[in-house]
């Protein structure tokens, strides 16, 4: 049987949803944070072990090895009987290309809930950005994280009735296409720009 690859950033979820209603002799989970060429062996190991009934081997990492992969690639394209493998994966450019046309991928939809922004946009004051700024400093957020923030303090300023012209849209498209490009640019210099536009846009309101 050809094998899946899973895309979702809910790892745990899919394997409990996956491993639900199995016999627990008839599953075997290899659930990595970095899945490296001895786990590649120790699943490939398993994969030759004989079995009467079908055997899922689902493998979930955040990362994944490419001399890890590659050792995969024999085994997941001929499968020994009654073996059927599982990648799951937070991102599909996870795997290499030879990886992913060996099984069939399905791509998990996520609708996430819009998170509420920290600040309150009709009370921006220097004082409130320079303390968002500060915790900014102190934290570190994945591309997709500061991608949420933006949104999120895009829908703060429209729930809020703040309407933005064509200029302060541009600079939220500059600031989205900046965090896309740049995975080493600090969120400060992403948000900064924003809130003191949105912080100067509140003052000249009468």
């Amino acid at each position: 049987m050809i094998g899946l690859i899973h895309i979702t950033p809910f790892i745990d979820e899919l394997i409990d949803e996956l491993t639900l209603e199995c016999d627990e002799q008839y599953y075997e989970v290899f659930q990595r944070e970095d899945f490296k060429i001895d786990d590649a062996k120790d699943v490939i190991a398993k994969a030759y072990l004989s079995y009467e009934q079908e055997m899922r081997i689902i493998i979930a990492a955040n990362k994944y090895n490419i001399a890890a992969q590659n050792a995969l690639l024999k085994i997941t394209e001929e499968p020994p009987e009654n073996i059927t493998f599982i990648i799951i994966a937070k991102n599909k450019n996870a795997l290499i290309p030879t990886i992913r046309s060996r099984m069939r991928l399905i791509a998990h939809k996520h609708k996430a809930p819009v998170v509420p922004f920290e600040l309150d946009v009709k009370k921006l004051s220097l004082q409130d950005i320079y303390e968002f700024c500060k915790h900014n400093d102190r934290s570190q957020q994945s591309k997709e994280e500061i991608k949420m923030r933006i949104q999120s303090l895009l829908f703060a300023l429209f729930q809020a009735g703040i309407k933005l012209n064509q200029k302060e849209l541009a600079l939220f498209d500059k600031a989205i296409a900046l965090n896309q490009n740049d995975a080493t640019e600090k969120q400060n210099y992403i948000f900064l720009p924003l809130l003191l536009r949105i912080y100067q846009k509140q003052k000249k309101k009468p």
